[in-house]
């Protein structure tokens, strides 16, 4: 049945075409997207914290044009990029916060905001992973003053002595006496490889749109519809029914509880659903 249908009160028509890339355009839009993003993840506050969250970034293509018609007409052409810098929860995978920058945006610098970011949402993560290119002094450090454990491998040509940067030195000395047990937890950084493939498989990594605001808003949107898409999988995953202001409270659990109604497409007596921090993210 359509939205726009009589008695259904969604929509009231349907929107044209060109709404996404009017929206796209226009001042503000990129910091509306952010918010909802922010927001689409608060929804599953409860099953991330006191876990693990993930630091990374990837690029989405700003020109769309086919390998004939560059390597015909402009030969020196060159594909630019947008960088999505992301933070996101290993158990859940949805995006907590991000930040867009062009194809030169360091990651290094886009760790401290990712960081404090999350805490200023109110998220509290126990421990944060992120590849080589995170590694430094402020970095570790500033996690320690968030209260989060960090876990960034060492480059071959580091030293474990650095005056007055103590977190450095105990990871470094950790990194080398504890290597098992540092990488066990410094591989789930894989999780958030998995939320870029699934963002670009089901969404695309081209960008449509010519505008610079507008390519932006577009990475956002795609962003935002991964988010809205893990809501929903975990909702039905965990039986949860949406209220009038959102879902009931998560209480932590992976699995249904006796207490938790199930929803109606569950047969009475079906075992509950298995828990899904280990798969990829799939809406």
């Amino acid at each position: 049945m359509a939205l726009n249908s009589e008695g259904k009160g969604i929509l009231p028509r349907v929107p044209s075409y060109s709404a996404p890339s009017r929206f796209f355009t226009r001042p503000g839009a990129s910091e509306v997207l952010i918010e909802l993003i922010e927001r689409s993840a608060l929804v599953l506050k409860e099953l991330d914290d006191g876990g693990t969250v993930a630091v990374d970034s990837s690029g989405f293509c700003t020109t769309n044009r086919g390998a004939y018609l560059t390597e015909t007409h402009e030969p020196d052409r060159r594909h630019h990029w947008l960088k999505a810098h992301i933070l996101v929860g290993v158990r859940t995978h949805i995006v907590h916060s991000v930040k867009i920058t062009d194809e030169h945006g360091a990651d290094y610098t886009q760790f401290i905001p990712l960081l404090n970011r999350e805490k200023a949402l109110g998220h509290n993560p126990r421990f944060v992973v992120a590849d080589k290119a995170y590694l430094g002094r402020s970095n570790l450090e500033a996690a320690a003053e968030n209260g989060v454990e960090p876990y960034i491998p060492f480059k071959t040509n580091t030293r474990g002595l650095s005056r007055g940067a103590p977190m450095w030195n105990r990871k470094y000395h950790e990194f080398l006496s504890k290597r098992d047990e540092f990488d066990e937890r410094y591989h789930q950084r894989s999780n958030v490889e998995a939320t870029f493939s699934a963002i670009k498989r089901k969404l695309g990594e081209p960008l449509n749109s010519i505008n610079p605001d507008a390519q932006v808003a577009e990475v956002l949107a795609k962003i935002l519809a991964y988010n809205i898409g893990i809501v929903i999988k975990e909702a039905c995953l965990l039986g949860l029914p949406p209220g009038p202001i959102g879902y009931a409270s998560l209480k932590r659990s992976p699995t249904l509880n006796s207490t938790t109604p199930a929803p109606s497409w569950r047969k009475p007596g079906d075992p509950p659903p298995a828990a899904t921090g280990q798969a990829e993210a799939e809406a």
